[in-house]
């Protein structure tokens, strides 16, 4: 695609996306967090803490695949023959192909996965126009974070040209669409034009959804721009959020990764 093309279909995908969420509170409470297809408990709120599979397109949380794994190495199964937690099927040897089988079911994760291929060129030619196009198709299919990432592309002037209201309109979208990172990023814009009272409504919203925006939060309630009872109530969203994340299984997975993160062991399992 040419670079007229590229825009010409963000500004279709930036129109259609802001004719659909135009009625939706730019504040409302972020949806519940999507839960572990295998353990039903709202997934990790760092990112790192899940892993996308590329045989069933499903994201399952660390526990899971960390309890899982060790069963199977229990039950004397080969590295190589470990299966998915979810759909049981052997952990594919080749992601790159399973997730082009994805991407031709229209998964947006898929293609969300295959633009940090085509970033970081593993497995594929390296292309940041490719990259983006890759985020635009998720975001066509609705996904609230590829609307956020196309916004931080505006806003960088990464592949595009660098246009701070676009930047802005999109992570409007997302905010809408459910996206914290937008309102991360939302917050940011306001606060450097020294509108306070939205940047901080901004802030309380990714916090109240688990988001660690708390020291941003702190700061202003030094600076008397939060009031102690919204800071106290934000907090005490943002520890239940939290805490409705949490399992004996994840925290075993957590200290394990920590173990061989300190052994200098980089591992799947």
């Amino acid at each position: 695609m040419t670079t007229l093309d590229i825009e010409a279909r963000l500004d279709n995908l930036l129109a259609t996306a802001q004719e659909e969420t135009k009625d939706i509170d730019l504040f409302a409470p972020l949806p519940e967090r999507e839960e572990c297809p295998i353990c039903m408990i709202p997934l990790p709120i760092k990112e790192e803490e899940t892993i996308f599979m590329t045989c069933c397109g499903k994201h399952i949380c660390s526990g899971c695949i960390y309890k899982s794994v060790n069963r199977d190495r229990e039950n004397g199964v080969p590295r190589h023959k470990i299966k998915c937690a979810f759909c049981c099927q052997p952990t594919p040897k080749n992601n790159l192909k399973e997730n082009k089988k994805l991407m031709k079911r229209k998964n947006p994760d898929a293609f969300m996965q295959m633009a940090v291929k085509y970033e970081s060129g593993e497995g594929v030619f390296q292309s940041d126009t490719k990259a983006l196009e890759m985020r635009i198709n998720a975001a066509e299919r609705g996904l609230a974070q590829a609307f956020s990432i196309i916004a931080l592309n505006y806003m960088e002037g990464d592949t595009v040209e660098q246009n701070t209201s676009k930047a802005f309109e999109f992570s409007e979208v997302a905010a809408k669409k459910g996206s914290s990172l937008a309102h991360e990023q939302l917050a940011s814009f306001h606060l450097k034009n020294c509108d306070m009272n939205t940047g901080i409504k901004h802030l309380k919203v990714a916090a109240c959804a688990g988001e660690k925006e708390l020291d941003s939060l702190m700061r202003l309630y030094k600076k008397e721009f939060v009031s102690k009872e919204d800071l106290t109530q934000t907090l005490r969203a943002y520890q239940e959020s939290n805490d409705l994340t949490k399992s004996k299984d994840r925290d075993d997975a957590r200290a394990f990764y920590a173990r061989k993160s300190r052994e200098g062991k980089i591992t799947y399992i």
